[in-house]
């Protein structure tokens, strides 16, 4: 297939989503113009959808979005800076209606990259004089200073998520400013990097698994050539969109939207307090629509050289599996006490050890059982303090359980990882080592008492001291997730082997 094939096809399949989203988010509207549950942005990125294609066929929708709009009050929680960039971005909306939807409302400007640079895009709209120039490059000489460090987009300072960085690598993407594209090639390669072929995009840091940060990763790697990633990235999109009916917040546990969705609800996991289903409905489709509207790309590109050593995160793959994690954070959710690991490659390939944690500053499915370090049973838990790497293929965890220091060593091997753990000066027999979690969907088996075996992927878990399957539930952002946990009796020293390729998995 040649590669203007390549792309003609991504763009047909992007299309058809991003139109089946326009008709969901029409059935979805209400006579007054919101949606069914309550949004920050929607109504504007839906405006934005449904003018893009095809503004007679919703003229009723637009009309009575942009009447919503109008006569919202704006409160603290107002989202500015997405609304006004959705509006600026659609054809035919005048710019004193613009002006009239954002009267009296506020820029949140938000430690936060991915806001920042919305601030910064939106400024060059709506100005075009010498000193808006100005102010943008002092602006984008901040955001640089504050959140990139090559080839990585911060989150927020010295916390990563994937999902954030390609939100700002889509943002530059769009541009057409010279430098900026000079650092989307950058960071766009870096997603490549971690979708590989098996095409979840966003598994490090906030916002693990969901949506939006998939279908912006899509747009940058479409954009520039990384057709392979790209079609991993839209088949997963598919994929879950086939699995509950329509598109799910989260990408990585597709079920139907529930009745009553959020945190408090064990059925939606990835969901945390400020999480709007519509939101991030209109967004996807928002970028999905853009990701089939880019001219055709001759130049196929391949992923880049693996990640440096400085790089505040790591990965390794193997033909047998896919690890990476995040190495800095101020956060649970922000870095990896385990590796987030997806088994096999390419379609076939799904997650086994998931992303862990959740965002706990907020109201979340995660709790304490789902921190992937040493706990005291159900009443002390671990707190991670510094990771880094020790060689290529090596990683050292610091980590504290009651005052005492302990250290977590990952060796990545091509058919084996290998998860060490030392916690001196505790009594044996009190501390429950590892801790891990394992998709629920793994299908554990125990074969003996310190080995259990996953026979429909062909993983076996070993270790030097007795093995635990918790049945108590834990969350992942891939949903729930099984505990496999270890106890030594002399001592709290042990190590566990995850293993492909064994004839007795």
């Amino acid at each position: 297939m040649s590669f203007s094939l390549d792309h003609q096809d991504l763009r047909h399949r992007c299309q058809s989503l991003a139109y089946r989203i326009a008709d969901d988010l029409a059935k979805r509207q209400r006579a007054n113009g919101q949606f069914e549950n309550p949004d920050f942005y929607a109504k504007a990125f839906a405006v934005n959808l449904w003018s893009r294609i095809n503004p007679d066929q919703f003229s009723q929708n637009i009309e009575r979005a942009l009447d919503a709009l109008n006569s919202e009050q704006p409160a603290e929680t107002y989202h500015r800076e997405f609304i006004e960039y959705a509006l600026r971005d659609t054809p035919g909306i005048p710019r004193e209606t613009i002006a009239e939807i954002l009267r009296d409302t506020k820029h949140q400007c938000p430690d936060v990259a991915n806001w920042q640079m919305l601030g910064l895009v939106n400024r060059h709209k709506r100005r075009a004089g010498l000193t808006s120039k100005l102010i943008n490059l002092a602006h984008f000489a901040f955001i640089l200073h504050r959140y990139w460090r090559t080839p990585v987009f911060f989150d927020r300072p010295n916390c990563f998520s994937t999902q954030y960085h390609a939100f700002c690598t889509a943002l530059l993407t769009d541009s057409g400013n010279t430098r900026h594209q000079r650092i989307a090639d950058r960071a766009t390669a870096l997603i490549a990097q971690l979708t590989g072929t098996h095409g979840y995009a966003n598994l490090l840091g906030r916002g693990a698994g969901q949506s939006f940060g998939a279908a912006c990763a899509l747009y940058a790697l479409t954009k520039k050539g990384y057709f392979e990633a790209a079609d991993g990235v839209l088949f997963r999109i598919e994929d879950a969109l086939l699995k509950s009916g329509q598109l799910p917040l989260n990408l990585l546990s597709p079920a139907p939207l529930s009745d009553t969705p959020g945190p408090d609800n064990p059925q939606t996991p990835g969901w945390y307090s400020y999480n709007r289903h519509d939101d991030y409905l209109a967004f996807t489709g928002y970028w999905l629509l853009k990701a089939s509207q880019l001219p055709a790309v001759q130049d196929r590109k391949r992923p880049a050289p693996e990640i440096h050593d400085a790089a505040p995160i790591a990965q390794f793959s193997s033909p047998n599996y896919h690890a990476q994690m995040a190495l800095c954070g101020r956060q649970g959710f922000d870095v990896s006490g385990v590796p987030v690991i997806v088994t096999g490659q390419g379609k076939s390939a799904h997650i086994l050890m998931p992303p862990t944690g959740g965002e706990q500053a907020v109201p979340s499915l995660y709790g304490p059982a789902s921190n992937p370090l040493p706990a005291i049973g159900e009443a002390a838990f671990s707190r991670f303090l510094s990771a880094g790497r020790v060689s290529d293929n090596r990683i050292d965890i610091r980590f504290e359980l009651a005052g005492i220091v302990g250290h977590r060593q990952i060796d990545f091997q091509n058919t084996r990882v290998i998860i060490s753990e030392h916690l001196p000066d505790h009594e044996a027999d009190k501390v429950d080592l590892f801790r891990i979690l394992i998709d629920s969907n793994a299908g554990l088996s125990q074969m003996a008492e310190n080995t259990i075996i996953c026979p429909e992927i062909g993983v076996k878990l070993t270790a030097n001291a007795p093995l635990q399957i918790v049945q108590q539930a834990a969350f992942s952002a891939a949903g729930p997730a099984t505990r496999i946990s270890a106890r030594q009796n002399h001592g709290n020293s042990a190590n566990l082997t995850i293993a492909w390729g064994d004839s007795n998995a």
